[in-house]
């Protein structure tokens, strides 16, 4: 009798076989799967980081301002820290020696000046929010127009413009998105501007001095200035000890 022989057939897939389905490559769908699931979160790089303030010596200077608004160039004065939402807030001074009495005051109605803007007067305020994303043009004009404000073009961007009266005139606020650094640019004139002309010029001049490297180097603004110390002799100021009497 035959002993019965066992036979043992191993079958080996070898990779590369005919029959094996290869991985779609990276990016494509599997066939009879679904496309890969993209994002749709746009990441969107900010020329300052959120939170961060600079100062407006390292972003601005006065002079372009007094060029492009044809006012005689004064202080620029660092207002960042009184707005913890901007990136930089600077108010742009008159030169001049301000009128000290009611004859300065009529000598300048009779030339014509405007007193709203005399020497040392704020002519125009620009504050940067470069920690707000950036929208579209259309979003742009879009949310302006739902806040029943304008849109113009006359800096040579879309502008949204606020309106609000301002005794028997009215004041102007421009707000534009400036497109190197994708930060909001507001501006507006000083507390007794009222005219759009100044405040377009003042626009245009921010538009033109702003730049991404100067904003992402610049330094923090300075802190509140320290109280300077009283005058001597001022009530504020401590009487002196006053010399012992001799003893007899």
């Amino acid at each position: 009798m035959r002993a019965p022989v066992l036979i043992l057939v191993l079958a080996v897939a070898a990779p590369g076989c005919k029959g094996e389905k290869e991985p779609p490559p990276s990016g494509q769908k599997a066939a009879g799967g679904k496309p890969e699931h993209k994002s749709n979160i746009e990441r969107v790089q900010m020329a300052v980081p959120f939170g961060k303030q600079v100062a407006c010596t390292g972003v601005f200077d006065p002079a372009t301002f007094a060029k492009a608004s044809g006012v005689e160039q004064g202080e620029m004065k660092d207002k960042s820290l009184s707005n913890k939402e901007a990136t930089t807030s600077c108010a742009f001074l008159r030169g001049g020696t301000p009128p000290k009495d009611d004859v300065q005051l009529r000598k300048f109605q009779k030339e014509g000046m405007k007193l709203g803007v005399l020497p040392g007067d704020e002519y125009c305020m620009v504050t940067v929010y470069c920690s707000i994303p950036p929208t579209s043009p259309e979003e742009f004009k879009a949310t302006c127009e739902k806040r029943g404000d304008a849109t113009n073009d006359a800096v040579g961007l879309l502008a949204c413009v606020h309106q609000s009266q301002r005794g028997v005139e009215n004041a102007y606020t421009y707000k534009v998105t400036h497109p190197p650094t994708r930060c909001l640019l507001e501006v507006m004139g000083g507390p007794s501007v009222t005219d759009e002309g100044l405040v377009q010029n003042c626009t245009r001049a921010a538009v033109e001095d702003l730049t991404p490297g100067e904003l992402s180097s610049a330094p923090p603004p300075p802190p509140p200035s320290a109280t300077p110390p009283a005058a001597p002799g001022s009530p504020t100021t401590p009487p002196a000890d006053k010399p012992a009497k001799p003893t007899k």
